[in-house]
């Protein structure tokens, strides 16, 4: 384009000067008329190249104007302008078709973004983090989803002085955060109360500081939990309270014919003596039941200590050796490193070991080469004890329901071991994780956070 426009000025003013040389040479002949026709030309010349300038002047400004409106609507018609100006107008119409196309691409995208944003449930907010300490009626917020506004019970604000005026409470955390932090907060009346999950978090953006706040709450989903976790546990104990009632109920019943008769002869008072046996001996389970349901709802607050995990695993391998070998199981220790601690109580863990191997004992019956593997891993924000066995696996149905109170799948067991395990684990602020995979392996593992 500069090139062009170039030659073209170039030519424009040696034409002029040419004729400015013959306007004076015509001059010193005193060839009037012919002086004044070649003036008239020069003055034609320098008239037009003005034009040509103004018109190059003129389409780069409206190709600039265009560019700085975003008005992509603008084209360049080479026929109006003349054949100089058709390669300077293509590039303006070609340029202007790549702004356009990215444009719409932007928008696109924006639109996409924007769409998930509006159906998560989540609750977003974004402002200036400025605007939050001085605010007035025409600050906008930048961004609200449909979630912020179901949660908050709020219609979808535009200005955030309104929005804040509805929620101060809010307002009031979101300022003591304004640097960026996680907290929850209470709110609600007698009818509903609820618990958010607020997080701030502060960004730059050319040079602008920018505030994204999200927010959801977590008591619905946490009281939908706790309502599937006491269906299970009602389950599993009408479960077991209707086994043993049942039969209790039929003997009961067979014990009051019988002594409504008579004359009862020895065979009568005998099956009457095995009938209250039976009521006795299904009495006492019953009870031992109970027991354990006291149990797992009553584990001790754990005394915390440093817990040196190599010889604390060495203690626990020569404590089940011995029931190892009665099975034929190999019971070994990996490799732990001599500096792996955690602040644990050590009975409570002990007696969680305990319950696992041999839970790992009784899952290797029949299997060949039956071993457990007891180790330890550490990591940068935890400590991780393991133990590992090679027996039947747990069956992916079964895997989601072993740490429900109550419930299990062998033929004698109480069903408490495993929940009262991960009940303790959590008392020490970690966690009890199982993997496993049909007829290759079963792995515990012991969580504690750094």
């Amino acid at each position: 384009m500069i090139k062009r426009f170039t030659i073209q000025i170039a030519i424009r003013i040696l034409f002029i000067l040419m004729f400015c040389f013959a306007f004076v040479v015509l001059i010193q002949q005193n060839l009037i008329f012919a002086t004044i026709g070649v003036g008239i030309v020069i003055l034609v010349q320098v008239f037009l190249m003005i034009r040509y300038v103004d018109n190059t002047n003129y389409s780069l400004s409206k190709f600039l104007d265009a560019l700085k409106t975003e008005d992509y609507s603008v084209y360049f018609s080479p026929s109006k302008k003349g054949d100089s100006f058709q390669k300077v107008f293509d590039d303006f119409n070609l340029i202007i078709k790549i702004f356009k196309r990215n444009k719409i691409e932007k928008e696109a995208q924006y639109n996409y973004f924007k769409y998930i944003l509006e159906h998560v449930n989540l609750g977003i907010i974004s402002i200036k983090k400025d605007d939050l300490f001085e605010a007035h009626s025409e600050t906008e917020i930048l961004f609200l989803n449909k979630a912020a506004c179901d949660i908050l019970h709020q219609p979808k604000h535009k200005y955030w002085h309104r929005f804040a005026s509805h929620v101060p409470w809010l307002v009031k955390e979101i300022k003591q955060m304004a640097n960026g932090g996680k907290v929850l907060v209470d709110f609600g009346d007698e009818t509903e109360r609820k618990q958010l999950s607020l997080e701030v978090i502060e960004f730059q953006l050319l040079n602008t500081p920018y505030l994204i706040i999200t927010f959801q709450d977590i008591r619905s989903e946490i009281e939908q939990k706790e309502i599937e976790a006491w269906h299970n546990v009602i389950r599993v104990l009408a479960h077991e309270m209707l086994n043993s009632f049942t039969p209790v109920s039929s003997l009961a019943s067979t014990i009051k014919d019988m002594t409504d008769e008579k004359n009862l002869d020895t065979e009568d008072i005998q099956d009457i003596h095995l009938a209250a046996k039976t009521i006795k001996k299904r009495s006492d389970g019953l009870l031992d039941f109970v027991k354990d349901y006291r149990t797992i709802s009553n584990v001790p607050v754990p005394v915390l200590n440093k817990l040196k995990i190599k010889p604390f695993l060495q203690e626990i391998q020569l404590l089940m050796q011995t029931n190892a070998d009665e099975a034929n199981v190999k019971l070994e220790m990996l490799p732990v490193p001599g500096n792996a601690t955690v602040q644990a109580d050590r009975k409570l863990i002990e007696q969680v070991l305990i319950n696992l191997i041999n839970n790992s004992i009784h899952a290797l019956e029949g299997v060949d080469n039956a071993t457990i593997k007891l180790s330890c891993s550490v990591e940068v924000d935890k400590t991780v004890i393991m133990v590992w066995d090679n027996g039947k696996g747990i069956d992916d149905e079964i895997l989601s329901q072993i740490f429900i109170p109550f419930y299990t799948t062998k033929k004698n067991g109480s069903g408490i071991g495993l929940s009262l395990s991960k009940n303790i684990l959590k008392k020490h602020g970690g966690n009890l994780l199982v993997t496993s995979e049909n007829n290759k392996f079963t792995n515990f593992s012991l969580v504690f956070r750094s």
